[in-house]
């Protein structure tokens, strides 16, 4: 179990105000915030399913919905939203080996990331990857809490499936667009953790 480095401003806040509250009468209370706030980042270890063709959960959570739609550069897909609490893990990894062909960055609004359609006009970072089985589209999507969203890998990076990606912070919501080729096999109100679930095989 690691803790990310993106949290450590955080953690340092709150073991300030664990400091403060120590020499009054709710000191107990000062710890809440400090342990939720370093469990908040925490970076688990995850082994990463083997085999061709697999399509994984980018993000913890649950899923919200699994829709068939069209997206300009997919085509054809199904997209599955899935729903990150403020206690889901909240490390993002790569759905599928593959190249960045496009990376967009998309202002907009905070809407709560568990209302279904109102969340089409959030903030977000969009990537766009390709591989063998075709272009996978993967939105992470800021919330009503998650004000921000990190993303590291750039265009032309190469990325493995289960791969870190990034994270969004404090409660969000991850949007992936699968070819149709692709047999979708997860489930509204599946429960997913990122790099490990299969949400669909070729």
């Amino acid at each position: 179990m690691f803790i990310r480095k993106e949290g450590l401003p955080f953690i340092g806040i709150s073991a300030l105000i664990s400091i403060i509250l120590f020499v009054t009468p709710v000191s107990v209370l000062g710890l809440i915030p400090l342990i939720f706030v370093t469990w908040f980042f925490r970076d688990p270890y995850r082994t990463i399913p083997k085999g061709d063709g697999l399509i994984l959960s980018p993000a913890d959570g649950t899923i919200l919905e699994v829709t068939g739609t069209t997206e300009e550069k997919v085509g054809s897909c199904t997209k599955v939203s899935i729903f990150m609490s403020v206690f889901n893990v909240h490390v993002n990894r790569s759905p599928v080996d593959g190249t960045i062909i496009a990376k967009h960055y998309q202002p907009g609004k905070f809407h709560m990331a568990n209302l279904g359609k109102k969340t089409e006009a959030n903030e977000r970072m969009i990537l766009y990857i390709k591989n063998d089985m075709g272009i996978f589209r993967l939105d992470q999507v800021a919330g009503l809490v998650a004000r921000r969203i990190i993303c590291w890998p750039e265009v032309g990076d190469q990325l493995q499936a289960g791969q870190k990606i990034g994270l969004i912070r404090f409660g969000s919501l991850l949007e992936c667009y699968i070819p149709d080729s692709i047999t979708v096999v997860a489930r509204q109100k599946d429960r997913t953790s990122a790099g490990q679930t299969i949400l669909g095989r070729s």
